[in-house]
């Protein structure tokens, strides 16, 4: 029993939000320490330091505007009500979709396939997990409106072309969206940071060791 009337702590579950952030750092640090010692036997191939630092830019700023649209419409709402306007209406889970987003723009950014694949692979196995969980929660609190919206939407790839219905007025928590401001400054200090180290291996400033292919 909780005294003085405070809140019992929630548990950290696999996929509660506290742990996802300790995850996502352990791994961002993991990925950053390979990129500096380690580097691709292509790493000095303009074509792939280039088109990886275009591409990725352009997955990364879009996962960004993505994630903050997403936040517009569900900041602060994410696991009460069932939000169904904007990019809800084209995904059921559009703030992940546009964090993969920019997680593959960072992988192609580092000019590296191996840290590209970890990237990718660590996503894929911890984040259908998140999704599952999330979803169980909104399916307990609006079964039968959930049900259908299962059935209409698709869990993560986007619908193209049918299901965006935008309303005159969107109603959000400053809060969160600061938070997902805050989250977009760290997809963009991950991208500098990468691209710099990218550019240090392609012109021979930066000495590792070379992962085979």
């Amino acid at each position: 029993m909780a005294l003085g009337g405070a809140q019992q702590a929630q548990p950290n579950t696999l996929h509660s939000t506290r742990t996802r952030r300790r995850l996502s750092a352990g791994v961002a640090v993991l990925v950053i320490f390979m990129a500096l010692f380690t580097q691709s036997p292509l790493a000095h191939e303009p074509w792939l330091v280039l088109g990886g630092a275009w591409i990725g830019l352009l997955l990364v700023v879009a996962g960004i505007f993505g994630r903050l649209l997403s936040t517009l419409f569900i900041g602060g709402r994410k696991n009460t009500d069932l939000v169904r306007e904007g990019p809800y209406g084209v995904t059921r889970n559009p703030l992940y979709f546009f964090s993969f987003l920019a997680t593959l723009g960072l992988g192609l950014t580092t000019a590296n396939p191996i840290l590209l694949v970890l990237l990718v692979a660590a996503f894929a196995l911890y984040y259908p997990g998140v999704l599952a969980s999330e979803e169980e929660k909104l399916a307990q609190k609006h079964p039968e409106a959930f049900r259908r919206y299962r059935e209409e939407v698709p869990r993560f790839w986007p619908r193209l072309g049918q299901g965006w219905q935008e309303p005159e007025w969107v109603e959000t928590s400053p809060r969160y969206f600061r938070k997902a401001l805050a989250d977009a400054s760290a997809f963009v200090l991950a991208y500098i940071a990468l691209r710099a180290i990218a550019e240090a291996h392609a012109h021979g400033l930066l000495p590792a060791y070379t992962l085979p292919l």
